[in-house]
């Protein structure tokens, strides 16, 4: 009744274009080397290197090869099933109900083909989807999403699983849709720290091939380095962060393009991406908590972003349970977007609940304590240079007045605001009251005499745990907190 279905072709360019990406880096590795080897003529004949770039193909090629030739799947009665493989072959089965997300993803060579990547994950997926249907209709993605709501596809057998040219659209509108212009996502992309993923790229892929660069190349680009002069190496260096940044703003630009965050009935819908077309289906009952996250730079221009913490499920940053669901905004704008999206998570910034004036000398103490001892060693060993580490406690009294300033917290209508500044960006935590695991209150034999408390709360992030948490709060605070979050409350 339920007949195998097979991917479009187009899945085998994808695998293939899989394949070499993660191969590239050995790949060149490997060729570098041998060319040197051929250089020095020490131990590789020139006609073994045809031979060695035929077998690195055939290496990256043939099990995309395989794998596209041998995969099936099928939309049974009861569940999802798929098959793969050759010499290993894998049989995987996964029930409907067990089905937490479908996640569809286009990139920009299917759409022509009518075609997506869907991503199945269970409350078991933990960083990785446990189904990947590479290149299929559109139309698999929303039978298999009434298929995991309980609902009949009538005519299973009747479904096209030949013809891909067609694209089916769900008849389902949304409630509200969000849209972010291309001048936000501009400004998203210049105000991120992105340069800093690109330059920690750059350190990881000069250390795959740091051994098989020529000892003599390095010695005499050193050398060349110094004759420069310090004020010109610092040019080149200032130059070579402009490229990361313009880099990282190109990479913001082509994830996010045309982002758009719909709300539906029962669930909410991100849209984003140019080469690749990302799509995450997000049901409410999956939702643990909301984040408003402000940059110091960011929090100057009164813009925010706006996260999702979720149970079950990778979301689309490789970091589980956390799912970006508005990247920039006026700050105002966001809050009415949240509290229109989100009725549930009810809150008013006017009544956040500071700590008293007093507790500022625990921030202070905490922060200049940790700074002042390296100060004073980096100002022994390595005197006058190291004097310049006074930087150290005088940023560490600048995060201290910043950490004390931004930790806050209010309740109302069951619904618990956190507010704190972890490191630098100023944090706040939207926390339904049946959503959190647990709340645990802590004291140090430092804050006896004060009666100050640490309080945290435990909330479900994927498959582990988030623990938002506030610092140096009053004891009559904290036991408000904790009576309001007893079950007889």
């Amino acid at each position: 009744m339920y007949s195998e279905r097979r991917l479009h072709p187009i899945a085998l360019l994808k695998e293939l274009f899989d394949n070499l990406r993660k191969s590239i880096v050995p790949v060149v590795v490997g060729l570098f080397s041998v060319f040197q080897g051929i250089k020095n003529n020490q131990w590789l004949l020139m006609w073994l290197l045809p031979v060695l770039i035929v077998i690195a193909v055939f290496a990256m090629f043939i099990p995309a090869v395989v794998k596209y030739w041998t995969y099936c799947y099928t939309l049974e009665e009861k569940g999802l099933r798929i098959k793969y493989g050759l010499i290993f072959r894998k049989n995987i089965f996964i029930p409907y109900e067990r089905i937490q997300t479908v996640q569809q993803k286009q990139w920009f060579f299917f759409i022509p083909f009518g075609v997506v990547q869907i991503l199945v994950e269970t409350a078991g997926t933990s960083g990785k989807a446990e189904a990947d249907l590479s290149a299929v209709p559109k139309s698999v993605a929303q039978e298999l999403k009434d298929l995991r709501d309980g609902k009949k596809v009538e005519n299973v057998d009747e479904q096209v699983t030949q013809d891909y040219s067609g694209v089916h659209n769900e008849s389902e509108t949304s409630i509200r849709t969000v849209e972010l212009k291309t001048k936000e996502l501009l400004l998203m992309a210049v105000t991120s720290s992105g340069v800093f993923g690109s330059f920690v790229l750059v350190i990881a892929f000069v250390s795959q091939i740091w051994d098989a660069i020529p000892k003599d190349w390095l010695a005499s680009g050193f050398e060349q380095a110094i004759q420069l002069g310090v004020l010109l190496f610092a040019i080149l260096a200032i130059l070579l962060l402009i490229v990361l940044w313009i880099f990282s703003i190109i990479l913001t630009l082509f994830k996010f393009f045309q982002f758009k965050l719909h709300q539906f009935e029962d669930h909410l819908m991100i849209e984003k991406g140019l080469f690749e077309r990302d799509t995450t289906t997000i049901k409410y009952e999956r939702i643990q908590g909301v984040v408003i996250a402000e940059s110091p730079l960011r929090q100057m221009l009164r813009l925010v972003s706006v996260k999702i913490i979720t149970a079950g499920g990778a979301d689309e940053e490789k970091q589980s349970g956390d799912i970006l669901l508005i990247p920039i905004m006026k700050k105002k704008l966001a809050l009415e977007t949240i509290k229109e999206m989100l009725p549930d998570y009810h809150f008013e910034e006017t009544k956040i609940e500071k700590l008293p004036k007093q507790n500022r000398a625990r921030f202070l103490m905490i922060y200049l304590v940790w700074s002042l001892i390296p100060f004073l060693i980096l100002s022994a060993f390595f005197y006058p240079y190291g004097l310049i580490a006074v930087l150290l406690p005088l940023l560490g009294g600048l995060k201290a007045v910043a950490s004390f300033r931004a930790t806050g917290f209010s309740v109302s209508a069951g619904t618990l605001l956190l507010r704190a500044r972890p490191f630098l960006s100023k944090t706040t935590y939207l926390i339904r009251k049946e959503r959190i695991q647990s709340m645990k209150v802590s004291r140090s034999i430092w804050m006896e005499r004060t009666k100050t408390n640490h309080l945290s709360v435990a909330l479900k992030s994927g498959n582990s745990e988030m623990t938002p948490f506030l610092r140096y709060l009053a004891g009559e605070q904290t036991e408000r907190l904790y009576k309001w979050y007893r079950p007889n409350n």
